[in-house]
């Protein structure tokens, strides 16, 4: 299969290049800085260019069989909409080049998931990530109004680790734990490709 991975060099982005190739899959890699990506595979295309530019987002979609947008703020905390416009834009090109199937890593808290938050959490969300909040309360709107057969992935909490494949999903589930490894996110993703169980489904992933 031919997937396109945006926000590629982030350390989700790292995980799902890394096991979209080891499962045999043709991965284009779209980055800013292909200095970040530290991984070279002969299936590997690697696409550099701006998330804001519809053009270079349209060259990378083109001719995908599916698209995978893991686009981050990085540690600024400060506004950002970087989720929000960078996924309508990757909208308009699948629609444009017929590419149908999208998933999308957001945030558990987002959308009809706020009210699986413990007290503590939303208090850290409405404050501290408030922006990273509202940008994927936007990309989230912006994906189920897109008519494509989407999925988004909610995390219960991103960190680094090895992939267990040990790990609860659904949807509106509360988190037995606020964190879940970014490889079990890239191994839920790449199962979902070949199954499609959860089209038209936002789903938390939690340890």
């Amino acid at each position: 299969m031919k997937i396109v991975i945006f926000g590629a060099s982030g350390r989700t982005g790292i995980e799902l290049v890394t096991l979209g190739l080891e499962k045999g899959h043709e991965i284009t890699a779209f980055v800013r800085n292909p200095d970040r990506l530290p991984v070279e595979d002969k299936k590997l295309t690697v696409i550099t260019g701006d998330i804001f530019d519809p053009s270079s987002v349209e060259k990378a979609v083109r001719g995908q069989d599916a698209v995978i947008c893991a686009l981050g703020g990085g540690q600024d905390l400060k506004k950002t909409n970087v989720r929000a416009i960078g996924t309508i834009n990757i909208i308009s090109s699948m629609k444009k080049n017929k590419v149908d199937r999208l998933f999308a890593v957001t945030a558990m808290g987002v959308g009809d998931s706020w009210d699986t938050l413990s007290l503590v959490n939303k208090a850290f969300f409405a404050t501290v990530l408030k922006s990273a909040r509202d940008d994927h309360e936007a990309q989230e709107s912006a994906i189920k109004e897109s008519g494509l057969e989407w999925t988004i992935v909610r995390p219960s909490g991103l960190q680094d680790g090895p992939r267990t494949g040990e790990y609860e999903f659904g949807e509106l589930i509360s988190a037995k734990k606020s964190t879940i490894n970014r490889a079990d996110v890239a191994d839920l993703i790449m199962k979902e490709l070949g199954e499609n169980q959860l089209v038209g489904k936002a789903v938390t992933i939690t340890n």
